[in-house]
């Protein structure tokens, strides 16, 4: 029941702040500069996942029950076939992020799809935003994946036995809930994506696939408006 209960109450409150910070995040921005807000959101993002992990030893909880496995279960061929295509658009996206990153033409291409008042205004402008956004991208892929994908759907299981499409669309509407910041375009996005991930992740049974694939499309964003500006 205590754990039930703490982990409720980290999860709502994480929710709150997020909702919360929707409606500051541009004026944020505008007196902190970019730099200074990623710098934040990295130290709040470890904070609370370093705080959940304690939590997860603390009570007892097995690591695979929040996706801190290695592998999928040998036998199960299913989690297998996904964990493969998981593996498989790593590696496309890897490609991607590198042809986006040494081709101008490319993230001119790209730059249209970039364009929500939120992107442009939080995306890096400088060199040294753009090398920071790459720590902002793995610990968004690491900390949110565990944060929205394990112990979230863990702690849901604790209440209902939901079934796996249940628990997903849940995670997908908290995921994008906690994106609120982006507008309702952002909502919509990332809750699917969410949702997506949430399912694949209760496939494969593991996390760190997803964490690498998040952090990539991340990645992916970082230097779209780089060289569109000439100041930071």
């Amino acid at each position: 029941m205590l754990e039930r209960i703490v982990f409720t109450v980290i999860l709502a409150y994480l929710l709150i702040i997020q909702l919360f910070n929707a409606r500051l995040m541009k004026s944020m921005i505008a007196s902190l500069g970019r730099s200074r807000v990623y710098e934040e959101a990295i130290k709040s993002a470890w904070g609370l996942t370093l705080l959940l992990v304690a939590l997860v030893f603390l009570f007892g909880v097995p690591a695979e029950a929040v996706g801190l496995g290695f592998m999928p279960e040998a036998t199960d061929e299913r989690a297998w076939n996904y964990f493969v295509l998981c593996c498989v658009l790593m590696g496309a996206f890897s490609v991607f992020y590198l042809s986006v990153l040494t081709s101008s033409r490319l993230r001119e291409m790209l730059r249209p799809h970039y364009e929500l008042e939120i992107e442009k205004a939080l995306l890096p402008r400088t060199a040294d935003e753009a090398k920071a956004w790459k720590a902002v991208s793995f610990t968004a892929g690491v900390t949110e994946e565990f944060i929205f994908r394990g112990v979230l759907l863990y702690t849901l299981t604790l209440y209902v036995d939901f079934s796996d499409v249940s628990l997903a669309l849940a995670s997908g509407v908290l995921f994008g809930l906690a994106h609120a910041y982006q507008g309702v375009r952002g909502i919509v996005v990332t809750g699917l994506l969410g949702a997506l991930f949430g399912y694949v992740y209760l496939v494969m049974g593991v996390l760190w696939p997803l964490m690498v694939l998040h952090m990539l499309l991340d990645l992916i964003a970082g230097p779209i408006h780089v060289d569109a500006s000439k100041t930071g």
